[in-house]
């Protein structure tokens, strides 16, 4: 027989999940930010078909990689998810 979990519990592993995963999405933006700021803006003025195409692709890498990260601290932390 399978045990439900506390929904106050589900509740605060949620905030928990979503905090860790706001401060890396803060982080991540800050990191793209400092390191291809540059390189982006100038990308952007020669082309923007490859600048749309480099964009869209650090927004998937960024939610791969931080769902990743996300999910394996969650695991470490030992918190329920509602999956």
């Amino acid at each position: 027989m399978e045990r439900k979990p506390n929904l106050r519990r589900l509740i605060r592993n949620f905030a928990i999940e979503l905090v860790v995963y706001a401060v890396l999405l803060v982080i991540y933006f800050f990191a793209v930010l400092r390191f291809l700021g540059g390189w982006l803006d100038n990308l952007y003025l020669d082309n923007t078909t490859i600048y749309a195409v480099i964009g869209l692709t650090l927004i998937v890498t960024q939610a791969v990689v931080l769902e990743t990260i996300t999910s394996y601290l969650i695991r470490l932390l030992r918190l329920d998810r509602l999956d």
